[in-house]
Protein backbone atom coordinates (compact mmCIF):
# COMPACT_ATOMS: atom_id res chain seq x y z
CA UNK A 1 0.00 0.00 0.00
CA UNK A 2 2.95 2.33 0.70
CA UNK A 3 4.00 1.98 -2.92
CA UNK A 4 0.79 2.66 -4.40
CA UNK A 5 0.64 6.21 -2.08
CA UNK A 6 4.14 6.91 -3.20
CA UNK A 7 3.83 6.37 -6.67
CA UNK A 8 -0.25 7.28 -7.06
CA UNK A 9 0.35 9.17 -10.29
CA UNK A 10 1.45 6.43 -12.41
CA UNK A 11 -1.34 4.32 -10.57
CA UNK A 12 -3.96 6.92 -11.73
CA UNK A 13 -2.59 7.41 -14.76
CA UNK A 14 -2.86 3.33 -15.54
CA UNK A 15 -6.30 3.26 -13.86
CA UNK A 16 -7.57 6.46 -16.57
CA UNK A 17 -5.91 3.96 -19.29
CA UNK A 18 -7.91 0.93 -18.08
CA UNK A 19 -10.91 3.08 -17.75
CA UNK A 20 -10.28 4.12 -21.41
CA UNK A 21 -9.92 0.61 -22.77
CA UNK A 22 -13.06 -0.62 -20.68
CA UNK A 23 -15.35 1.65 -22.27
CA UNK A 24 -14.01 1.04 -25.80
CA UNK A 25 -15.05 -2.01 -25.03
CA UNK A 26 -18.74 -1.40 -23.95
CA UNK A 27 -19.50 1.98 -25.21
CA UNK A 28 -21.76 3.28 -22.24
CA UNK A 29 -20.06 6.07 -21.48
CA UNK A 30 -19.62 5.48 -17.52
CA UNK A 31 -16.31 4.20 -18.12
CA UNK A 32 -15.25 7.10 -19.98
CA UNK A 33 -16.18 9.34 -17.52
CA UNK A 34 -14.33 7.79 -15.04
CA UNK A 35 -11.14 7.53 -17.16
CA UNK A 36 -11.79 11.60 -17.08
CA UNK A 37 -11.83 11.74 -13.34
CA UNK A 38 -8.82 9.74 -12.98
CA UNK A 39 -7.03 11.32 -15.41
CA UNK A 40 -7.61 14.44 -13.56
CA UNK A 41 -6.24 13.23 -10.41
CA UNK A 42 -3.42 11.87 -12.28
CA UNK A 43 -3.08 15.58 -13.79
CA UNK A 44 -3.15 17.29 -10.08
CA UNK A 45 -0.72 15.01 -8.38
CA UNK A 46 1.63 14.93 -11.57
CA UNK A 47 1.77 18.58 -11.94
CA UNK A 48 0.89 19.92 -8.31
CA UNK A 49 1.42 16.91 -6.43
CA UNK A 50 -1.83 17.20 -4.73
CA UNK A 51 -3.47 16.31 -2.77
CA UNK A 52 -1.38 13.90 -1.01
CA UNK A 53 -3.77 11.87 1.33
CA UNK A 54 -5.21 8.73 -0.65
CA UNK A 55 -8.87 10.23 0.81
CA UNK A 56 -8.09 13.09 -0.88
CA UNK A 57 -7.40 11.61 -3.78
CA UNK A 58 -10.06 9.27 -3.97
CA UNK A 59 -12.49 12.91 -3.00
CA UNK A 60 -11.12 14.37 -6.03
CA UNK A 61 -11.85 10.85 -8.40
CA UNK A 62 -15.83 10.40 -7.00
CA UNK A 63 -16.11 14.24 -7.02
CA UNK A 64 -14.98 14.92 -10.58
CA UNK A 65 -16.58 11.37 -11.83
CA UNK A 66 -19.78 12.39 -10.30
CA UNK A 67 -19.69 16.16 -12.08
CA UNK A 68 -18.65 15.26 -15.37
CA UNK A 69 -21.44 11.76 -15.35
CA UNK A 70 -24.05 14.45 -15.85
CA UNK A 71 -23.39 16.85 -18.81
CA UNK A 72 -21.69 14.03 -21.18
CA UNK A 73 -24.81 11.72 -20.50
CA UNK A 74 -26.87 14.68 -21.49
CA UNK A 75 -24.85 15.23 -24.87
CA UNK A 76 -24.79 11.81 -25.11
CA UNK A 77 -28.88 11.39 -25.36
CA UNK A 78 -28.91 15.02 -27.17
CA UNK A 79 -27.04 13.37 -29.94
CA UNK A 80 -28.27 9.96 -29.99
CA UNK A 81 -30.29 9.20 -32.99
CA UNK A 82 -33.72 6.88 -32.09
CA UNK A 83 -34.10 3.32 -31.88
CA UNK A 84 -35.48 1.93 -34.86
CA UNK A 85 -37.78 -1.12 -35.05
CA UNK A 86 -37.16 -2.52 -38.46
CA UNK A 87 -40.25 -1.08 -39.78
CA UNK A 88 -39.26 0.89 -42.94
CA UNK A 89 -43.12 2.32 -43.23
CA UNK A 90 -43.21 2.90 -39.04
CA UNK A 91 -40.18 5.01 -39.60
CA UNK A 92 -41.19 7.11 -43.17
CA UNK A 93 -44.04 8.72 -40.91
CA UNK A 94 -41.66 10.86 -38.78
CA UNK A 95 -38.64 11.05 -40.85
CA UNK A 96 -36.88 14.07 -41.55
CA UNK A 97 -37.06 16.52 -44.54
CA UNK A 98 -33.99 17.38 -46.21
CA UNK A 99 -32.47 19.73 -48.98
CA UNK A 100 -30.93 18.07 -52.01
CA UNK A 101 -27.05 18.73 -51.60
CA UNK A 102 -26.18 16.94 -55.35
CA UNK A 103 -27.99 16.42 -57.81
CA UNK A 104 -26.21 13.82 -60.54
CA UNK A 105 -26.89 14.53 -64.74
CA UNK A 106 -30.71 14.32 -65.10
CA UNK A 107 -31.28 15.27 -61.54
CA UNK A 108 -33.04 12.07 -60.45
CA UNK A 109 -29.97 10.57 -58.11
CA UNK A 110 -27.66 11.94 -56.35
CA UNK A 111 -26.90 12.81 -52.09
CA UNK A 112 -29.22 14.50 -49.98
CA UNK A 113 -28.68 16.11 -46.23
CA UNK A 114 -31.64 15.35 -43.89
CA UNK A 115 -32.37 17.66 -41.20
CA UNK A 116 -31.55 15.31 -38.30
CA UNK A 117 -30.16 11.67 -38.99
CA UNK A 118 -32.51 9.10 -39.97
CA UNK A 119 -31.93 5.33 -39.80
CA UNK A 120 -28.51 6.05 -38.15
CA UNK A 121 -27.43 8.77 -40.79
CA UNK A 122 -28.01 12.13 -41.76
CA UNK A 123 -26.72 12.07 -45.81
CA UNK A 124 -28.28 9.89 -47.86
CA UNK A 125 -27.90 8.63 -51.79
CA UNK A 126 -31.24 9.38 -53.19
CA UNK A 127 -33.28 8.86 -55.87
CA UNK A 128 -36.45 10.80 -57.03
CA UNK A 129 -39.19 10.16 -59.98
CA UNK A 130 -39.36 13.63 -60.60
CA UNK A 131 -36.12 15.85 -61.60
CA UNK A 132 -34.79 18.25 -58.60
CA UNK A 133 -31.90 21.21 -58.18
CA UNK A 134 -29.08 21.44 -55.51
CA UNK A 135 -30.80 22.99 -52.59
CA UNK A 136 -34.65 22.22 -53.06
CA UNK A 137 -36.12 20.55 -49.80
CA UNK A 138 -37.58 16.90 -50.26
CA UNK A 139 -39.32 13.92 -47.89
CA UNK A 140 -38.40 11.02 -47.88
CA UNK A 141 -41.42 9.01 -49.77
CA UNK A 142 -39.61 4.88 -49.37
CA UNK A 143 -36.53 3.42 -48.79
CA UNK A 144 -34.79 0.54 -51.10
CA UNK A 145 -31.69 -0.64 -49.09
CA UNK A 146 -29.15 2.38 -48.30
CA UNK A 147 -30.98 4.74 -51.13
CA UNK A 148 -34.09 6.95 -50.06
CA UNK A 149 -36.78 7.38 -52.74
CA UNK A 150 -37.33 11.34 -52.38
CA UNK A 151 -40.28 13.99 -53.38
CA UNK A 152 -40.43 17.40 -53.48
CA UNK A 153 -41.41 18.95 -50.05
CA UNK A 154 -45.16 20.22 -50.48
CA UNK A 155 -44.92 24.07 -51.59
CA UNK A 156 -41.67 22.96 -53.86
CA UNK A 157 -42.01 22.75 -57.48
Amino acid sequence: MESLISNSYLFWGLLALLLLLAEAATFTSVAFVFSIAAAIVFLSLFVADAPQSLAGQLLLFAVAGVVLLYPIRRFQKRTATAPTTGDVAASIEGAPGGVIRYADEGGCSGRVLLDHAFLGGREWMFESETVVQPGQRVRIADVHGNILKVDLHRGES
